[in-house]
């Protein structure tokens, strides 16, 4: 589920914690908002990566400061935030977009994990512990 921000300090504490943070501006009385509302809560529960990537939900009347610092004129727009940077908008609910954005991140973060994950496996000694003599030689059983 996307984060609710709930003030413009809980949105800077998610880019500190976060490679990546994919904000939906949104309005509640905008239909393209309601519309597209279930597909970035999907996507949030199906590429959110802890620590890499997030998805985050403004409401723009209800934080107006945030909205106000990075200029959102329409809704929804979608801002792709790397720390206070600005990497990609997608202005309107335009959902092959707003999926290629995930597509690319999670390829660029994904990779990363995935490299730390195989050094981590690598480095770490596999235990014998509770195996026969034949397991721990890796031969097979008559």
């Amino acid at each position: 589920m996307p984060i609710e921000i709930s003030a413009p300090l809980h949105l800077q504490t998610l880019l500190g914690s976060n490679t990546y943070l994919l904000v939906d501006f949104y309005a509640t009385w905008c239909p393209p908002c309601k519309a597209i509302a279930p597909v970035f809560e999907q996507l949030s529960s199906q590429h959110t990566i802890p620590g890499k990537l997030a998805f985050a939900k403004v409401n723009v009347d209800e934080q107006t400061e945030v909205a106000a610092k990075y200029g959102i004129t329409a809704m929804p727009t979608f801002l792709l935030l790397k720390g206070n940077q600005v990497v990609e908008s997608v202005r309107g609910a335009d959902v092959r977009q707003i999926k290629s954005i995930v597509e690319r991140v999670v390829a660029e973060v994904g990779k990363a994990g995935t490299e730390e994950e195989k050094k981590e496996t690598k480095a770490a000694p596999k235990s014998t512990e509770g195996l026969s003599m034949v397991e721990r030689l890796g031969l097979k059983a008559p």
